[in-house]
């Protein structure tokens, strides 16, 4: 096993774990984990089965080695500046490139997923540190992060597949992960999560292909999404204080856009929104139901 900045334990009971060559074996529950495509596999409860292509897996890595250089660094670096390599945990991954930046930019990180873009990780340079799990049972130790962050992953906890149709059980399965990342948080660690804004009426971000190029309708009442508030809610019940809306601009780099005139128009009053709700004047309408697009921080109390 690799040098990895955190202890990995059993996702089940957080029991220590032997290595072996062909099978990772719990010595405390006696629970037995695989490798997948030589990764490590503490999966619970199934894969997510999300659509995997080449084509998706590249816009992908190209979409978050922008969002990591341009928005996840500065932010880390202004948050945990006074913490000696902090210790980070991408929850949902995807493709991992995020890894590979964070730690060539001096963090330690930890990548999960428990989907279908993992076939794209034999080719990061950071590959020891990235492992098949899901956020229901992350296989970490009580207090092992500083930061525990995620990228549109509650939208698609709770519903049917890889759909926006919300199962009834959806509220309970949020809260179960939202306690999970507080739990693997450090005293006074923080958490962001960033998703569509539920209040906006339109989702630009889930849904649209070349078939099919228009946004989705959105009714606000759908629990597909989140707002602000429904964030608030989950992280409360985790054990979560300080709240906090932080400004989008340098979030979506919107490159595939960029490549056209017609693709510059178009996403020219969605950037013109979030430079605006990104103004420190403007704040008070990052939950309204003009911004598209959430990123909220919260903190665990300094124990």
């Amino acid at each position: 096993m690799a040098t990895v900045p955190v202890a990995i334990v059993c996702p089940h009971c957080h029991g220590p774990l032997r290595w072996l060559s062909d099978a990772i074996l719990c010595e405390k529950c006696a629970a037995r984990f695989d490798f997948s495509d030589g990764t490590p596999d503490f999966i619970v409860g199934g894969r997510f089965d999300d659509e995997f292509d080449q084509a998706r897996c590249a816009y992908e890595t190209e979409s978050n080695e922008y969002l990591t250089n341009n928005y996840l660094i500065p932010l880390f670096r202004q948050k945990l500046g006074a913490i000696p390599r902090p210790r980070l945990l991408s929850l949902g991954c995807g493709v991992g490139i995020d890894i590979d930046l964070l730690t060539e930019a001096g963090f330690d990180p930890i990548g999960i997923d428990c989907g279908n873009r993992s076939k794209e990780w034999q080719g990061r340079r950071h590959v020891n540190r990235l492992y098949l799990a899901n956020g229901k049972a992350l296989p970490f130790e009580d207090g092992s992060f500083d930061m525990v962050y995620c990228g549109c992953v509650f939208p698609h906890v709770g519903v049917e597949g890889d759909s926006n149709r919300v199962l009834p059980n959806f509220h309970s399965e949020r809260l179960q992960i939202a306690r999970e990342m507080t739990r693997v948080l450090k005293p006074g660690g923080c958490i962001m999560v960033s998703s569509p804004n539920r209040l906006f009426p339109l989702d630009l971000f889930h849904g649209r292909s070349e078939t099919q190029p228009l946004p989705r309708w959105n009714p606000p009442t759908s629990r597909f999404l989140l707002s602000a508030g429904d964030y608030r809610d989950l992280f409360r019940q985790a054990g979560c204080t300080r709240f906090e809306l932080l400004p989008v601009t340098g979030y979506w780099g919107f490159l595939r856009k960029r490549q056209s005139v017609k693709g510059r128009l178009s996403t020219w009053p969605v950037r013109a929104v979030f430079n605006i709700v990104s103004k420190k004047s403007c704040r008070f309408l990052r939950p309204s139901i003009v911004n598209p697009w959430l990123v909220m921080m919260m903190s665990l109390p300094r124990s």
